[in-house]
């Protein structure tokens, strides 16, 4: 089994915290008024003249940390490195409240608090308009289709919906073993079938995963 790597997941969140203090520069940089009270809460004559004339700049290098040891649980998910940067993006405010800010600021919204897809593209140092990066977060890619990632705010258009990373996910990645209570019920059932013959206790098993498979979706 592989082992937890909680340092290595906040090493990368660091990494993160540098990454998103360049993309503050750039806002910055590009606000008329980068010192207004009120930024987030509506958006002013100037800052709209300003978002329809500005050019968005590169997309920002490096990446989030060293590639996580093989034998850790965030290795053993067995993602792409861009999949991994961009659930370690996703679960970032659930690690250092400070990234709520953070991610309110670099989305001009302070209610938005999650990363949204748009932002976690950029973060990751990915183009928006990048068709093979948006895919990564779309029904059937890996982060989706094993739970690890919850797109959120379906009714959005596609780079300002919300993106969250289940509790579970991120207190497994820190070391937590303790089974998922959605499980209890279909644990203790498993227990009573020592008993019974293994073709009843296969077909009973069988059953209890495709119901927790219905509950989750």
């Amino acid at each position: 089994m592989a082992t937890a790597d909680p340092d290595g997941v906040l090493e990368r969140v660091v990494a993160l915290r540098e990454r998103c203090a360049r993309a503050v520069e750039r806002r910055r940089a590009e606000d008329p008024d980068p010192h207004d009270a009120f930024r987030g809460l509506y958006v002013s004559d100037v800052q709209a003249a300003t978002l329809t004339s500005s050019a968005d700049g590169p997309p920002l290098d490096g990446g989030l940390g060293p590639a996580p040891e093989p034998q850790t649980r965030l290795a053993g998910l067995a993602l792409t490195p861009f999949d991994t940067e961009l659930l370690v993006i996703a679960m970032a405010p659930d690690l250092d409240p400070r990234f709520e800010r953070v991610y309110g600021y670099l989305h001009d919204d302070v209610t938005r608090r999650r990363a949204s897809i748009g932002l976690a593209l950029e973060l990751a140092g990915s183009d928006p308009t990048d068709a093979m990066a948006r895919a990564r977060l779309t029904a059937g890619a890996p982060l989706l289709a094993r739970h690890l990632v919850v797109v959120e705010d379906d009714d959005r258009p596609v780079l300002t919906r919300s993106l969250r990373v289940p509790d579970r996910v991120s207190a497994h990645l820190l070391g937590d073993d303790a089974p998922d209570a959605a499980l209890a019920p279909y644990r203790r059932a498993a227990r009573l079938l020592d008993d019974v013959g293994p073709g009843r206790a296969a077909l009973a098993r069988a059953r209890s995963v495709h119901l927790f498979r219905r509950q989750l979706r």
